[in-house]
């Protein structure tokens, strides 16, 4: 992990709204391209992809540093869609 990342990382658990944005940005682009293969709708993604990231930075103090952060994010954007797949059904 890149030390810049780490320090973004280490600033949002704090509470650091800008940290936070950063890293929103960092990641975006990538976790909106996996809720939209889930669930084939643009709109539905973006939803997905904030309540993701909402979650995420919700549970930042979970996250180990050992893992990806990317990987990490991934799952909770993948278990988000997953749950509004369910929801439909």
């Amino acid at each position: 992990m890149s030390k810049e990342l780490y320090l973004l990382i280490s600033k949002s658990k704090k509470g650091n709204q800008k940290a936070q944005i950063k890293l929103y940005d960092l990641f975006c682009e990538a976790m909106f391209f996996i809720a939209c293969r889930y669930l084939k709708n643009e709109e539905e993604a973006k939803d997905a992809m904030q309540d993701a990231f909402l979650k995420a930075f919700l549970n930042l103090e979970s996250y180990k540093k050992d893992n990806s952060f990317g990987a990490w994010l991934k799952k909770i954007v993948i278990n988000t869609c997953i749950d509004i797949l369910k929801k439909k059904n």
